[in-house]
Protein backbone atom coordinates (compact mmCIF):
# COMPACT_ATOMS: atom_id res chain seq x y z
CA UNK A 1 0.00 0.00 0.00
CA UNK A 2 1.23 3.46 -0.96
CA UNK A 3 0.02 6.40 1.15
CA UNK A 4 0.57 10.06 0.31
CA UNK A 5 0.58 13.37 2.07
CA UNK A 6 -0.54 16.49 0.21
CA UNK A 7 2.72 17.96 -1.09
CA UNK A 8 3.94 15.27 -3.52
CA UNK A 9 0.51 15.17 -5.18
CA UNK A 10 0.20 18.97 -5.14
CA UNK A 11 3.68 19.42 -6.61
CA UNK A 12 2.98 17.02 -9.47
CA UNK A 13 -0.37 18.69 -10.15
CA UNK A 14 1.41 22.06 -10.26
CA UNK A 15 3.88 20.59 -12.76
CA UNK A 16 0.94 19.14 -14.71
CA UNK A 17 2.63 15.73 -14.39
CA UNK A 18 0.30 13.73 -12.13
CA UNK A 19 0.61 10.84 -14.59
CA UNK A 20 4.06 10.20 -13.13
CA UNK A 21 2.37 8.90 -9.98
CA UNK A 22 -0.01 6.85 -12.09
CA UNK A 23 2.92 5.18 -13.89
CA UNK A 24 4.91 4.55 -10.72
CA UNK A 25 2.06 3.31 -8.49
CA UNK A 26 -1.17 1.39 -9.13
CA UNK A 27 -3.19 3.20 -6.45
CA UNK A 28 -2.42 5.79 -3.80
CA UNK A 29 -4.27 5.93 -0.51
CA UNK A 30 -4.90 9.35 1.02
CA UNK A 31 -6.61 10.30 4.26
CA UNK A 32 -9.52 12.78 4.35
CA UNK A 33 -7.30 15.69 5.48
CA UNK A 34 -5.08 15.27 2.41
CA UNK A 35 -8.11 15.24 0.11
CA UNK A 36 -9.42 18.40 1.83
CA UNK A 37 -6.06 20.16 1.52
CA UNK A 38 -5.83 19.30 -2.18
CA UNK A 39 -9.41 20.40 -2.83
CA UNK A 40 -8.56 23.92 -1.63
CA UNK A 41 -6.29 24.48 -4.63
CA UNK A 42 -7.24 21.80 -7.14
CA UNK A 43 -11.02 21.32 -6.86
CA UNK A 44 -11.50 22.39 -10.49
CA UNK A 45 -8.31 20.77 -11.82
CA UNK A 46 -9.38 18.23 -14.43
CA UNK A 47 -6.55 15.75 -13.79
CA UNK A 48 -7.22 15.78 -10.03
CA UNK A 49 -10.94 15.21 -10.63
CA UNK A 50 -10.18 12.39 -13.09
CA UNK A 51 -7.83 10.66 -10.61
CA UNK A 52 -10.60 10.75 -7.98
CA UNK A 53 -13.22 9.53 -10.45
CA UNK A 54 -10.99 6.65 -11.60
CA UNK A 55 -10.22 5.81 -7.95
CA UNK A 56 -6.49 6.22 -8.43
CA UNK A 57 -6.61 8.11 -5.15
CA UNK A 58 -8.44 6.05 -2.56
CA UNK A 59 -9.71 7.90 0.51
CA UNK A 60 -8.73 6.02 3.70
CA UNK A 61 -10.43 6.95 6.94
CA UNK A 62 -8.49 6.96 10.19
CA UNK A 63 -9.33 4.29 12.76
CA UNK A 64 -7.32 5.63 15.71
CA UNK A 65 -8.33 9.16 16.81
CA UNK A 66 -5.93 9.03 19.77
CA UNK A 67 -2.96 8.48 17.46
CA UNK A 68 -4.10 11.42 15.29
CA UNK A 69 -4.27 13.67 18.34
CA UNK A 70 -0.72 12.67 19.31
CA UNK A 71 0.66 13.24 15.82
CA UNK A 72 -1.17 16.57 15.50
CA UNK A 73 0.92 17.91 18.36
CA UNK A 74 3.89 17.97 15.95
CA UNK A 75 2.44 17.81 12.44
CA UNK A 76 -0.12 19.38 10.12
CA UNK A 77 -3.42 17.50 9.63
CA UNK A 78 -2.52 15.86 6.30
CA UNK A 79 0.88 14.68 7.50
CA UNK A 80 -0.55 13.35 10.76
CA UNK A 81 -3.37 11.49 9.01
CA UNK A 82 -1.08 10.11 6.28
CA UNK A 83 1.30 8.69 8.89
CA UNK A 84 -1.63 7.31 10.86
CA UNK A 85 -2.92 5.50 7.74
CA UNK A 86 0.59 4.12 7.21
CA UNK A 87 0.81 2.83 10.78
CA UNK A 88 -2.70 1.38 10.80
CA UNK A 89 -2.21 -0.46 7.51
CA UNK A 90 1.53 -1.27 7.51
CA UNK A 91 2.03 0.75 4.32
CA UNK A 92 4.85 -0.16 1.95
CA UNK A 93 5.71 3.50 1.27
CA UNK A 94 4.67 6.98 2.35
CA UNK A 95 5.00 9.90 -0.03
CA UNK A 96 5.83 13.03 1.94
CA UNK A 97 8.25 15.95 1.92
CA UNK A 98 8.02 17.53 5.38
CA UNK A 99 11.17 17.02 7.45
CA UNK A 100 9.39 16.58 10.80
CA UNK A 101 6.99 14.05 9.28
CA UNK A 102 9.91 12.14 7.77
CA UNK A 103 11.56 11.93 11.20
CA UNK A 104 8.38 10.46 12.71
CA UNK A 105 8.07 8.06 9.76
CA UNK A 106 11.64 6.92 10.34
CA UNK A 107 11.02 6.35 14.04
CA UNK A 108 8.08 4.15 13.04
CA UNK A 109 10.03 2.33 10.30
CA UNK A 110 7.80 3.68 7.53
CA UNK A 111 9.65 3.85 4.19
CA UNK A 112 9.46 7.33 2.68
CA UNK A 113 10.09 9.13 -0.56
CA UNK A 114 9.10 12.64 -1.53
CA UNK A 115 8.64 14.82 -4.56
CA UNK A 116 12.34 14.79 -5.42
CA UNK A 117 12.61 11.01 -5.11
CA UNK A 118 9.56 10.64 -7.34
CA UNK A 119 11.11 12.97 -9.94
CA UNK A 120 14.36 10.96 -9.87
CA UNK A 121 12.40 7.71 -10.37
CA UNK A 122 10.48 9.30 -13.25
CA UNK A 123 13.72 10.43 -14.91
CA UNK A 124 15.28 6.97 -14.46
CA UNK A 125 12.21 5.36 -16.08
CA UNK A 126 12.24 7.78 -19.03
CA UNK A 127 9.13 9.72 -18.00
CA UNK A 128 11.03 13.00 -17.54
CA UNK A 129 13.74 14.58 -19.63
CA UNK A 130 14.93 16.88 -16.86
CA UNK A 131 14.65 16.75 -13.09
CA UNK A 132 16.40 20.14 -12.99
CA UNK A 133 13.66 21.78 -15.04
CA UNK A 134 10.97 20.37 -12.72
CA UNK A 135 12.86 21.38 -9.56
CA UNK A 136 13.41 24.89 -10.93
CA UNK A 137 9.72 25.27 -11.77
CA UNK A 138 8.70 24.10 -8.31
CA UNK A 139 11.24 26.41 -6.64
CA UNK A 140 10.57 29.48 -8.74
CA UNK A 141 6.82 29.22 -9.32
CA UNK A 142 5.35 27.09 -6.53
CA UNK A 143 7.26 27.96 -3.33
CA UNK A 144 9.00 24.57 -3.06
CA UNK A 145 11.99 24.96 -0.75
CA UNK A 146 15.11 22.92 -1.41
CA UNK A 147 18.58 23.45 0.02
CA UNK A 148 21.50 24.00 -2.36
CA UNK A 149 23.10 20.77 -1.14
CA UNK A 150 19.94 18.75 -1.81
CA UNK A 151 19.48 20.42 -5.19
CA UNK A 152 22.99 19.35 -6.23
CA UNK A 153 22.50 15.85 -4.81
CA UNK A 154 19.28 15.38 -6.80
CA UNK A 155 21.02 16.54 -9.98
CA UNK A 156 23.81 14.06 -9.31
CA UNK A 157 21.40 11.19 -8.61
CA UNK A 158 19.45 11.95 -11.78
CA UNK A 159 22.57 12.16 -13.94
CA UNK A 160 22.21 15.88 -14.54
CA UNK A 161 24.68 18.64 -13.77
CA UNK A 162 24.09 22.04 -12.25
CA UNK A 163 24.45 24.99 -14.62
CA UNK A 164 26.24 27.00 -11.95
CA UNK A 165 29.22 26.09 -9.84
CA UNK A 166 27.81 27.37 -6.52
Amino acid sequence: MIVSNTTPISNLLHLNRIEILQHLFKKIHIPPAVKQELEVTFSAHSKWRQCLKNEFFIIRNIKNPLLIRQLRLQLHPGEAEALCVCMENKADLCLLDDKDARVIAGLNKIPVTGTLGILIQAKNKGMLDSVKYSMDELKNCHHFWISNAMYKKVLELSGEKSMDSS
